[in-house]
């Protein structure tokens, strides 16, 4: 089965639904996965959508004091290095930003391999940030995880303990980037998937992610901004017809 997760705090919920619909429209996934701060979800949602509130697990998980604690990456997107065990019957799931939109398909996400892997994703060819000093550093805004070679590896008790241990720029980016390459379980995820100002652009785009961008939900600037319009004023039973046609 196709899994998606997007994670977010509740001010984020309706751009969280502006995502889904994009990714919806433009692939076959079957189980999308919303980790939110609330028992119940103010929007409307398709039945094959599973809303968790993992708000008291995020708090007791990164509990405050920590390096990290009121960084403006929150406790909420720290939980993206703990799906292997908020999502244990799932061994493969791509992880999107709530600051993306789909604009073609992208099924094959899914079929790519990741024999060996914890995750693919982007490489910030343009970003010139590489605080481990690897060969490369990844943006994980999109990213495929292999849940399965994690819990082989044990890789949420390490992410989780960098978090709570190391004052980090990047936070749960910057702890799958420093593991993910220390026990080289990365793997290439091609730009197109992840366009960005940190991956560069290419000219068959599949995801535009708008990192970067504090305003992206209504600068008139934005890159491919008539997609993000597209979905976000569509309602379910049109996006369920666009994928069904």
């Amino acid at each position: 089965m196709k899994h998606a997760v997007y994670a977010g705090t509740r001010n984020l919920y309706e751009q969280m639904v502006w995502a889904a619909k994009s990714l919806v429209a433009n692939s076959s996934v079957d189980v999308v996965h919303f980790l939110v701060e609330d028992d119940g979800f103010p929007h409307e949602l398709p039945p094959f959508f599973e809303v968790r509130n993992v708000g008291e697990f995020a708090e007791r998980t990164f509990p405050d004091g920590g390096p990290n604690a009121g960084s403006h990456f929150t406790k909420m997107a720290m939980v993206r290095c703990c799906y292997p065990e908020l999502l244990p019957y799932v061994d493969e799931v791509l992880q999107l930003d709530v600051d993306t939109v789909c604009l073609g398909n992208v099924d094959a996400l899914w079929e790519m391999d990741m024999d060996g892997l914890w995750f693919r994703a982007a490489e910030e060819s343009l970003s010139g940030y590489n605080p481990y000093r690897a060969d490369a550093y990844y943006n994980v805004g999109v990213c495929m995880f292999n849940l399965a070679q994690m819990r082989e590896d044990n890789a949420q008790e390490r992410l989780v303990s960098f978090i709570n241990t190391v004052r980090a720029n990047c936070v749960e980016q910057d702890a799958l980037n420093y593991y993910g390459t220390m026990f080289q379980r990365i793997g290439d995820l091609p730009v197109r998937y992840n366009e960005n100002r940190a991956t560069g652009y290419t000219d068959d785009p599949a995801i535009q992610h708008y990192v970067g961008y504090a305003d992206w939900t209504t600068n008139p600037n934005l890159p491919r901004r008539e997609y993000l319009k597209l979905y976000r004023d569509r309602s379910w039973d049109e996006i369920l017809e666009m994928r069904d046609g």
